[in-house]
C-alpha cells in the first residue's frame, strides 16, 4: 500500500506546486478596488488602464537613502511604467515610515540619469510589448494617503523624438509597501 500510495502523493504535491504558481500575466497581482487610472493619447485615443502593479520600497545606503514607487498598468494594446525616485534620506526613522513626498517628479532623457518621475509607454506588439523611448516626463502627486495605502496624481510623457504624447490621471490607486 505504501509503494502506491507515495508516487500518488508526491504526484498530487508536485501538480499543487504547479498550479500554485500559475497566473494570468493581466490579472492584478494584488488586490485593489475603487481606482482609475486614465490615459489619453495625443489623437484623442482615451483607455482605462487596470493596475497590475505598485510596489513602494527603499534602500538604505551609507551616504542616504532612496525611497522608489514602481508602478505598472495595462490595458490590452498599451501600457504605462511609473518609476518615483525620492531621496536621499539620512535618517532611518524617515526612509522606513510610509510617506512619500507630495509633489511634481520630471524626467529628461539627456539630463537625468537617475529616473526621478520616469514614465514609460509601451505599445503591444504580437505577444509582448515594444517599449518606447522616454524623451520627457513627469508624474505630479497630488494625494499621498499613507493610511490606506493610495495615491492619487496626473502624469504626461512624450516619447520617440516627441512623436508620441500622452497624459492622464490616477485616483486612489492601492501600493503594496516593502519594508
Amino acid at each position: 500500500m505504501r509503494k502506491i500510495l507515495l508516487p500518488f502523493l508526491t504526484v498530487a504535491v508536485l501538480w499543487g506546486v504547479c498550479c500554485a504558481c500559475e497566473s494570468d500575466y493581466n490579472a492584478p497581482s494584488f488586490s485593489c478596488s475603487g481606482y482609475t487610472f486614465d490615459l489619453s493619447l495625443q489623437d484623442s485615443t482615451s483607455s482605462t488602464l487596470a493596475l497590475s502593479n505598485n510596489t513602494y520600497f527603499r534602500t538604505p545606503t551609507d551616504t542616504g537613502g532612496y525611497k522608489y514607487i514602481t508602478l505598472e498598468a495595462v490595458v490590452d494594446s498599451f501600457k504605462i511604467i511609473f518609476n518615483l525616485k525620492d531621496g536621499p534620506y539620512y535618517d532611518d526613522a524617515t526612509l522606513w515610515n510610509d510617506n512619500f513626498p507630495v509633489k511634481t517628479y520630471r524626467y529628461r532623457r539627456y539630463t537625468d540619469s537617475a529616473a526621478s518621475g520616469l514614465v514609460v509607454a509601451g505599445i503591444r506588439a504580437g505577444d509582448s510589448f515594444q517599449y518606447l523611448d522616454t524623451d520627457t516626463s513627469s508624474i505630479t502627486l497630488t494625494e499621498w494617503n499613507a493610511a490606506a495605502q493610495t495615491m492619487t496624481g496626473h502624469y504626461y510623457f512624450e516619447a520617440d523624438n516627441r512623436s508620441y504624447k500622452g497624459q492622464g490621471t490616477f485616483s486612489n490607486v492601492c501600493f503594496i509597501s516593502l519594508k
